[in-house]
């Protein structure tokens, strides 16, 4: 089991720009981290790690998800957040399964996510047909 640590992840931006998730809490399996840069609490980004592991005739599953409040002036005239973006990926891990078939299910949610299709989809709003 590995300790909870800062993770530091690129973003998405023509000049990528390294974001630090410090480590927020760690209980019953759930890890979140907190992009703190804003100062603000409620417009912190944040990243979670769950995992629950496989027991007899259960499958594992482990969940990594983000979060990004996004910040403005509302219709009203006030500040605060105007929306949130969120993602989660989440892998089932059947009792029984190997460490190859493991890392071959990460490779492919992996890669498939860097894949040119996928990115066009879900970041462009681009469809397949």
């Amino acid at each position: 089991m590995a300790q909870a640590a800062n993770i530091v992840l690129a973003n998405g931006q023509a000049t990528p720009a390294n974001v630090t998730f410090s480590v927020e809490d760690v209980k019953s399996g759930i890890a979140s981290f907190a992009d703190r840069s804003s100062g603000v609490a409620s417009r912190f980004a944040r990243l979670t790690v769950r995992y629950a592991g496989p027991s007899a005739g259960k499958a594992g599953k482990t969940v990594y998800s983000v979060s990004m409040p996004i910040y403005g002036v509302l219709p009203s005239g006030a500040n605060g957040i105007l929306y949130t973006l969120r993602g989660n990926v989440e892998l089932q891990l059947p009792d029984g399964c190997t460490d190859a078939e493991r890392k071959d299910l990460y490779a492919f949610v992996r890669n498939g996510l860097a894949n040119t299709l996928v990115q066009g989809n879900m970041r462009d709003y681009d469809p397949l047909y």
